[in-house]
């Protein structure tokens, strides 16, 4: 008996390109125009194709005949359009509001163009949970595709899935990386590979068979140039090959004729070239079980990303509590909001490495904007200071909603972890901390605004040679609210610890008040133990950079200032700014953005201020790039402190626009 293996063949979206124009220009020429003429040239092969809204809105306004040409493919059925979300986010991590609106966006933009609704969905990379089974039935989906190596081997019988979650289902396609084509190999072999394959794993001989395969856009492209796609498909047509024919189908009008489906749970993942990367940071994991990771590991590695997934929810927060006000603004704080969510600002796509800081910070800059849409569409806006907790560690952070910037502090290490300037800016706190086997040095403490250090006094000269410390002490401890005041928007924290090896108990009382113009931060120092201390108090001030278009002086966006006694001095990025003491006033320009810092203590400090590049791998481990650069502005004081004594100091950071200086 003669029976049909039925090869779904899917020509995944261009994500990597994201909203790039030149690259989306280039894959368009390399790839996406030569698979239009391939299939106008052979009207009985079959391929669903997956757009992201970037991509299709391109080809819309730069090359209006591929459309054309699209929609005389899908009248004569030959080809079927998958959606998705507009901006490829990685789906568990965005509100079940945005999912929504994400799908429909893009099945608006389909119909819209090509005229016809999608009934399927990608995801980017095949981040997988159970609980978008919800999401995706109601935006009227009716099946995703997803890799293989996701699903449980016992349900992997060349059949569909159906997925049930709360009383919702949707069908799930597999697809195999394993059964790819290779442009070497002998096109009758890979046809007898397929044929193994379904013996192999089938069912029943009277199911009605169902393989399906993705392809990226770069590799089609080279089965396209090698000749793969015209060989095999002759070979296909022409052959009755061990008593089986091979025909290419398209998903829905298959999911329509046969009705067989394998009732599946399939548990949270992603692609193995994105878990590989979540074991251990910025090494690849080579087990072959392929254990489930999800998402959430992968973040949990890298902070830096999970930051800005956090920010992320926040902002979902705030424009779902906007009730009423500007419709037209609420608008475009949704566009931007899921903008920044695009799911290559998170992962660098297909490599499976962490997004470099420059993508971080642009989804930053999406953010921010749509937090100013959000604050002009509100009828009223009001300065907040709240405690709750923000990123999910069971403790509380504290946000303050101020009118020019929002800013988050955590108890641990008490310090400024997120500093979001609302209008036309980046966050200035995320910078990179250093790693050894990358940077040459290893900090064991995140550095962000306001971050304490209390060392020996002999222990100075190491700190301002390396830029870190060993032992850091009070930058990694956890901190304790003492009070908070919110009409005043004041923190008063306060943290332990033991100093030296003799131990010395130490405490440290951190109040911090936010004001319009910026952050006013208070120490006191206080020696609880019975032996004096000689040591340095440091206090960093970290900034991040966050433009990377080198389009200023210099090529380097931080340049300093400082008044050291009456003298003004100006710092020399190629060199370290050192002075052991007489320091009462910093300017840190940002010549990006057009603003300046102004940092003043209370009493003449010490200061060292230094440009550092973190290293990063990006394309693979051997090969290290520069990734991010941060302007080190720490301020010191030499301390001698007797049993029970303590002592004050206190910094100012004002944020002032240069036409105001």
């Amino acid at each position: 008996m003669m029976s049909q293996i039925n090869v779904c063949l899917e020509l995944a979206a261009d994500i990597a390109s994201g909203k790039d124009q030149s690259l989306l220009e280039d894959n368009y020429q390399k790839v996406f125009k030569g698979a239009l003429t391939f299939l106008y040239s052979h009207p009985d092969f079959y391929l669903s194709i997956a757009f992201t809204g970037p991509q299709l809105d391109y080809y819309e306004r730069k090359h209006p005949e591929s459309i054309e040409l699209l929609k005389d493919l899908l009248d004569r059925k030959q080809i079927e359009i998958i959606g998705g979300g507009y901006y490829a986010p990685v789906f568990p991590l965005i509100n079940s509001s945005d999912r929504l609106g994400q799908i429909e966006k893009m099945s608006l933009s389909i119909s819209s163009s090509l005229g016809k609704c999608p009934y399927g969905m990608y995801l980017f990379g095949n981040v997988w949970d159970p609980m978008l089974v919800m999401s995706f039935y109601s935006s009227g989906m009716d099946y995703v595709f997803l890799d293989s190596s996701l699903v449980p081997q016992k349900y992997l019988k060349c059949l569909p899935l159906i997925s049930s979650e709360q009383g919702k289902s949707i069908k799930i396609l597999p697809t195999y990386k394993n059964l790819l084509p290779e442009t070497t190999e002998n096109k009758k072999d890979w046809t007898k590979r397929l044929v193994k394959f379904y013996e192999k794993n089938r069912q029943s001989e009277n199911d009605v068979s169902l393989i399906s395969i993705s392809i990226d856009f770069e590799y089609f492209e080279k089965l396209l140039s090698c000749g793969f796609w015209n060989n095999v498909f002759d070979f296909v047509l022409d052959s009755n090959f061990q008593e089986k024919t091979l025909d290419f189908v398209l998903p829905y009008e298959y999911l329509k004729s046969s009705k067989t489906c394998i009732s599946a749970y399939v548990p949270s993942g992603m692609d193995w070239d994105i878990a590989k990367w979540a074991t251990s940071p910025y090494e690849i994991n080579e087990n072959e079980r392929h254990f489930p990771l999800t998402i959430h590991d992968y973040l949990d590695l890298y902070p830096q990303n999970k930051r800005l997934y956090e920010r992320m929810l926040y902002i979902s927060m705030l424009s779902c509590q906007c009730k009423g006000g500007d419709k037209v603004r609420k608008l475009s704080a949704m566009q931007n909001l899921w903008n920044a969510q695009c799911g290559i600002n998170i992962v660098s796509y297909p490599l499976g490495l962490p997004a470099v800081a420059q993508k971080r910070q642009d989804a930053y800059r999406l953010l921010n904007e749509a937090e100013r849409y959000v604050r002009d569409a509100a009828k009223k806006f009001k300065e907040s200071l709240t405690s709750y907790d923000y990123n999910g560690d069971g403790l509380n952070e504290y946000v303050a909603f101020m009118e020019k910037y929002n800013a988050v502090v955590t108890l641990k290490g008490g310090q400024v972890r997120d500093f979001n300037l609302v209008k036309s800016s980046s966050n200035y706190a995320t910078s990179l901390s250093g790693i050894g086997k990358y940077d040459g040095f290893s900090d064991n403490y995140i550095r962000g605004l306001f971050v304490e250090h209390l060392g020996a006094a002999n222990d100075l000269k190491q700190y301002l040679d390396d830029n870190h410390v060993v032992t850091p002490m009070f930058s990694e401890i956890m901190f304790r609210e003492r009070k908070l005041e919110n009409k005043r928007k004041e923190i008063f924290l306060e943290a332990n610890g033991l100093f030296s090896e003799n131990k010395i108990p130490v405490t440290l009382r951190k109040n911090i008040t936010f004001t319009q113009s910026g952050i006013n931060v208070q120490y006191i120092l206080k020696n609880e133990g019975d032996e004096e201390i000689n040591a340095f108090f440091a206090v960093e001030l970290n900034f991040a950079q966050t433009r990377f278009d080198k389009n200023y002086s210099n090529g380097e966006q931080y340049g300093a200032e400082v008044v050291h006694g009456e003298e003004r001095r100006i710092f020399d990025r190629k060199k370290k700014f050192v002075f052991n003491n007489g320091i009462s006033f910093i300017q840190v320009k940002d010549e990006a953005d057009k603003r300046n810092f102004v940092i003043e203590p209370n009493e003449e400090s010490g200061l060292v201020c230094s440009l550092v590049g973190f290293k990063r791998p990006c394309t693979k481990m051997d090969s290290f790039d520069e990734i991010s650069k941060t302007l080190i502005t720490s301020l010191f004081w030499n301390l001698s402190l007797a049993p029970g004594m303590e002592k004050e100091k206190s910094i100012v950071l004002s944020v002032v626009p240069v036409k105001k200086q």
